[in-house]
């Protein structure tokens, strides 16, 4: 009776194994977020500047000093502790939701000293969108310019704490869409620009969630490098994308956020809005 029992909890034990095996899985390749590899030392500093204000920084060791430059938000001083220190990892959280990961050297010269993510994104950006497509970075930019200097025909626009965001017009060209946009500041107090985002979103959820939001990558984004919107003055941009479409039930959503400020924009249009776009 005992063996017929030890036999019944192995064969129990062996099951809960299996299932709870079943249960496992393994990550999808597009959830893993490939790290940067950054060189630092204890006797210089090295800045990262980052697309967004930071919210959160985690240091894999005590060895590596990190912490914000000043008011610049945006903006993390690294350095090690000491010298000898092994390989390590550093992860940061910013205001727009984005992870970064970093894999730590501690290097006796370290071969720069600043890093612009922004300007990194854009490149890592062009090259993915460009491949295998006729268009390049110069026409692009060239089709923007020509989107400045077209005849606005639309007028789909926000208005909130004197801040004003309108499409003026969508255009297409050998399979991009280029968005004409303009930001007005209505008041005195210049808009620090901190980010511009664009998301599909389901048009039955007003909370953002992953599974029912997708986030549309521009190619190219011509805007003025200050980023500031100055008071009483309006600023045109223009972002270029892959040519796409949504459905009826879905919206295609524009934030523009302010930097160390709550003034917020929100415009939403629909797959019809979109269907008015005119050829180049």
């Amino acid at each position: 009776m005992k063996n017929l029992s030890a036999a019944i909890l192995l064969l129990l034990a062996a099951w809960a194994g299996v299932a709870n095996a079943q249960q496992v899985k393994n990550l999808d390749e597009s959830a893993i977020i490939i790290p940067y590899r950054i060189e630092i030392n204890n006797l210089k500093t090295t800045v990262i500047l980052f697309p967004a204000t930071i919210k959160s920084v985690d240091r894999g060791s005590r060895n590596i000093l990190a912490e914000k430059v000043g008011d610049a938000e945006n903006a993390l001083k690294i350095k090690a502790d000491r010298l000898d220190q092994p390989e390590s990892n550093l992860s940061v959280i910013t205001a727009d939701g984005k992870l970064y990961s970093f894999i730590v050297d501690c290097t006796e010269r370290p071969a720069y000293q600043a890093v612009d993510l922004r300007k990194q994104q854009n490149h890592e950006q062009s090259e993915i969108n460009f491949t295998n497509r006729q268009l390049n970075l110069p026409l692009i930019k060239a089709k923007c310019d020509e989107v400045l200097s077209r005849k606005h025909f639309m007028n789909e626009k926000v208005r909130a704490q004197k801040m004003e965001l309108k499409i003026e017009g969508i255009y297409l060209d050998q399979g991009s869409m280029y968005f004409g946009m303009s930001v007005t500041n209505h008041s005195h107090i210049d808009y620090p620009v901190e980010f511009c985002s664009f998301f599909t979103r389901d048009r039955k959820k007003v909370k953002r969630m992953a599974l029912q939001e997708q986030e549309e990558k521009p190619l190219y984004a011509s805007c003025d490098s200050t980023r500031i919107i100055p008071g009483k003055s309006t600023r045109h941009l223009v972002f270029a994308f892959p040519q796409f479409t949504i459905s009826d039930s879905k919206l295609l959503v524009i934030d523009l956020y302010e930097k160390n400020g709550d003034r917020k924009l929100s415009l939403a249009i629909d797959g019809k809005q979109l269907l008015k776009a005119r050829a180049l």
